[in-house]
């Protein structure tokens, strides 16, 4: 290549002989080229699907759910990121190796190698890396679905060189941090000392030290001690319609769907956020359904707002020892019952009436827990979730009206019978020393 300077301006200008040994030279290593051409295409739907998949907001992971077999499939993927992304990079530096092995083979064959290896690189990052990562952020949900099935296929045939993979950078972790530990777990004792010097407001502390309480509490307490009772929930069966919102905000703010394919109606397989609804879905609720997760009554609190943190959903179903449903626990009253005041926390405890001296009224789906602890008395040790569980295991049979059952010093007795619930009454029995009302 020769410069030539005429009169303040610059002119390129290549020989005659240079320009056709080039371009033959490059002409004869066109297999090498074909290859180079698939091997950037490869690495450029690793690297999009590097930036689509691990760039989903909430909302597209809550579409997933609704995109069909691809959409399973991406949910999987990302269910073990670690191992994913492990999977991408390693498919990613395996192509480069190969792609800049072939330049430097083509670049001994040409008579300007400097300037074939320089275009080499600038083609791939701009194609392999720029281009399709840019393509990938913008439209992560549409590019997740493409990449979906292809991904998993790579994933599977590099699955066997991954623990491999996982030892080596264990290792090298090892070798540049050796005194690297794991963070211990939160003293509680330093979050109150943090509490009480962090502000000199009275109220302040005494509010934090109580959500702390509470949070704590969490731990220990049962998914039927705060739960909302079967008989407080707004449940609908398909097809679902406008209609079903006419009588305003439903306890809890959430709308149960039950299985339409069950004529009892029992069986709940999804929750409608309706505070969250946008106009253009009251039109179209099916559109807002999400899964609901089943929990056992024994079931901690704690733990089942980590499987709703974990799982993106919103609402958990609580069944009996008999797997019948006996509540629901939205991770909207998780946080308030710790966040809230005492006087606003909505617990099972609500549902049990003080109607005269040692004389309570409740319905039969309330906590067995709460009612011992409102009666101040010991649970017994019959392993029921509910009242009317206990009564049924009492009497082994479904309760009726009339049925008794003794929960020491009180007695418990079945006066009522509804579509919904039945009512039980407790009072201080024959054999106490109290005076039944």
């Amino acid at each position: 290549m020769s410069v030539v300077v005429v009169f303040g301006e610059v002119t390129l200008s290549v020989s005659d002989e240079l320009t056709p040994s080039f371009a033959s030279g490059l002409t004869q290593q066109w297999p090498f080229l074909l290859a180079m051409f698939f091997l950037i295409l490869v690495s450029a739907l690793f690297s999009g699907s590097e930036a689509a998949l691990f760039s989903m907001r909430d909302r597209d992971r809550k579409q997933l759910k609704r995109s069909g077999a691809a959409g399973r499939i991406i949910i999987r993927l990302l269910g073990q990121p670690d191992r994913l992304l492990a999977a991408i990079l390693f498919w990613n530096l395996l192509i480069n190796m190969t792609y800049f092995a072939i330049v430097a083979i083509v670049a001994k064959q040409v008579s300007q190698p400097g300037i074939f290896t320089f275009a080499s690189l600038v083609t791939i990052i701009f194609f392999s890396e720029m281009l399709p990562k840019s393509v990938a952020v913008m439209t992560p949900l549409k590019t997740g679905l493409a990449v979906g099935v292809p991904i998993s296929i790579a994933l599977a045939i590099v699955s066997p060189v991954l623990p491999i993979v996982r030892w080596a950078n264990e290792a090298a972790a090892r070798l540049l941090w050796p005194s690297f530990e794991p963070e211990p777990e939160i003293n509680l004792a330093d979050i109150e000392r943090a509490i009480d010097l962090g502000t000199d407001d009275a109220m302040l502390i005494r509010r934090e030290r109580a959500a702390l309480q509470a949070l704590v509490a969490m731990a220990e307490t049962r998914a039927d001690e705060m739960m909302r009772p079967r008989s407080r929930l707004s449940v609908v069966t398909p097809p679902l319609s406008a209609a079903s919102l006419t009588s305003g905000s439903p306890p809890g703010g959430y709308l149960l769907v039950a299985d339409g394919n069950d004529e009892t109606g029992e069986t709940l397989v999804a929750s409608i956020a309706v505070r969250l609804l946008r106009p253009q879905q009251f039109d179209d609720l099916t559109s807002a359904m999400e899964p609901v997760l089943y929990v056992p009554w024994s079931a901690r609190v704690s733990k089942i707002y980590d499987d709703l943190d974990r799982q993106d959903l919103n609402v958990a179903v609580v069944v009996n020892e008999f797997g019948e449903v006996v509540g629901a626990l939205s991770i909207d009253e998780i946080l308030r019952g710790v966040l809230a005041n005492k006087g606003h926390r909505d617990t099972a405890e609500e549902q049990i009436k003080q109607v005269g001296r040692d004389h309570y009224r409740m319905p039969g789906m309330t906590s067995l827990r709460s009612l011992a602890k409102m009666l101040t008395i010991e649970l017994p040790e019959e392993r029921a979730a509910t009242v009317a569980g206990y009564l049924q295991r009492h009497n082994e049979r479904v309760p009726r009206v009339g049925d008794v059952a003794p929960l020491a010093p009180y007695e418990l007795v079945v006066t009522d019978e509804n579509d919904d619930d039945i009512w039980i009454e407790a009072w201080l029995g024959p054999d106490s020393t109290g005076e039944a009302s």
